[in-house]
């Protein structure tokens, strides 16, 4: 689970520089195509620090983290998710110090990467792919693209500049000693300015048994190898294994050339992975695949979990979230997961807060007990800040955090029926009220489905006699 924010406090220092010069051009690139990626919130929080930057940075003049919380409307766990977006996305670098004041952190503003070297990069044009479907991302390949002028039958007539400004040659010889000193100091305060491509750390996707898998067929390696930035960033988005990834290239394969067509292996798995129908066409999924971070053993005290429970809980770690939600919901209500709520599961994942297993069980929770029919993103997050807090990190920790919200709610229902709404409002804890890489679809066993079943039966079973 992931806790960093709980080493930031909001009386901590923060000061604000940039790496690059940031101009207006830049914001647009930030809003159009960076903004679908990291959202709205990292998207604000950028802006803001822009806002917050000074040409000096005197470390006794520097704000608290609360006044930027304050301005941004936002809290400690949110502000920290937005940082984590910039940072991985490589908007911001952040730096900490400490001085006889306290703690304060220094962030570093990094201007967006140029149009070009973004819709080049396999991994952002992926991201952004993904997030805002092919119409809009031609659209906006269309709008960003410069426009080149035929030189074909044209004479370039342009004035160099000498010819245009006169200057002595013993000025470009020897220059002022200030223009020495000057360009000195830029030289050591260089910008880093040159577009550096995301780096992505992935150990669990194996080359070496997709090469083996692609030699039974026809596509040239070379190819492949070359595009394995973008079948890195596939695999992460989607949660492709190597059998899957094989098929995936072998159908976007060109057959005269033999050459792997990177976009459309692309749009291909964007397309088959977003159809109502891809649980039917299916990635391979197994416990060890879904599982995609290491869970502890359980601490919590086993008595207090039911055979059905148990059985849940083995559901949980046995599927992907994604493959997960759409068969639970075709197996109590029918219905196919919304883009939205792939989205809300592509941002519940990127937090990094919870292992696979107990996403799974907060996907039962609010499909099977709430009986909502499509995930509400205000619910999912109100859940998650609560179990955050409550340092759930197990299947277990999950079951039992929803058996004590239960048993709170039942015991505030008694005091008075008359003021029971009013009763639920005051009580109902965050979590309760009322946005994430997709990962692979597998058809739920038909075992799981009769076992969602008993569990929904149970449960409203047991709301009957509560009530």
């Amino acid at each position: 689970m992931n806790e960093g924010w709980a080493n930031l406090s909001p009386k901590d220092g923060f000061l604000v520089t940039q790496r690059d010069y940031l101009s207006d051009f830049d914001q647009k690139v930030l809003t159009f195509l960076y903004q679908p990626i990291i959202g709205a919130k990292a998207f604000s929080l950028f802006l803001t620090l822009w806002t917050e930057m000074s040409p000096t940075t005197i470390r006794s003049e520097r704000k608290s983290h609360l006044e930027l919380f304050d301005i941004l409307n936002c809290d400690l766990p949110n502000f920290y998710l937005s940082r984590q977006k910039l940072e991985g996305i490589g908007l911001l670098k952040s730096f900490e110090g400490q001085d006889n004041l306290g703690r304060y952190f220094v962030y570093q503003l990094i201007r967006p990467i140029s149009p070009d070297a973004f819709f080049k990069d396999d991994l952002l044009s992926s991201l952004l792919l993904e997030a805002i479907g092919e119409n809009r991302f031609k659209e906006l390949a269309a709008q960003f693209k410069l426009t080149q002028v035929d030189k074909k039958n044209l004479k370039d007539v342009s004035t160099d500049f000498l010819t245009a400004f006169h200057i002595s040659d013993n000025t470009i010889k020897e220059p002022n000693s200030l223009i020495r000193e000057t360009q000195a100091e830029f030289k050591q305060a260089k910008s880093q300015t040159e577009d550096q491509p995301i780096k992505v750390e992935n150990n669990d996707f194996d080359f070496k048994l997709l090469k083996d898998l692609l030699s039974h067929g026809f596509t040239k390696w070379e190819s492949v190898n070359q595009a394995q930035r973008l079948i890195l960033s596939e695999h992460l988005l989607y949660g492709i294994d190597e059998v899957e990834m094989s098929r995936q290239i072998g159908q976007a394969t060109d057959l005269v050339t033999n050459q792997l067509n990177t976009k459309k292996l692309q749009q291909q798995i964007s397309k088959s992975f977003t159809s109502q129908t891809a649980h039917k066409q299916g990635y391979a999924a197994s416990p060890s695949s879904t599982e995609t971070k290491p869970v502890e053993s359980s601490k919590t005290d086993e008595n207090k979990l039911t055979s059905e429970d148990k059985q849940l809980i083995k559901a949980a770690k046995s599927y992907a979230p994604a493959t997960y939600l759409e068969n639970l919901k075709m197996a109590i209500h029918g219905g196919y997961v919304t883009y939205g709520e792939k989205q809300i599961l592509k941002d519940l994942i990127d937090r990094n807060l919870f292992p696979v297993s107990v996403i799974n069980i907060l996907l039962s929770y609010i499909v099977i007990d709430r009986g909502v029919t499509t995930l509400p993103g205000k619910l999912v997050d109100t859940v998650v800040n609560s179990w955050s807090r409550a340092h759930v990190s197990t299947p277990e920790d999950a079951i039992l955090q929803i058996k004590s919200f239960a048993t709170e709610k039942n015991s505030a229902r008694k005091p008075r029926i008359s003021t029971r709404k009013v009763i639920e409002k005051e009580t109902l804890p965050d979590w309760a009220k009322n946005d994430t890489p997709t990962v692979k679809t597998t058809p739920i066993k038909k075992s799981d489905q009769e076992l969602l079943q008993r569990r929904l039966k149970e449960m409203r079973k047991q709301n009957k006699e509560e009530n």
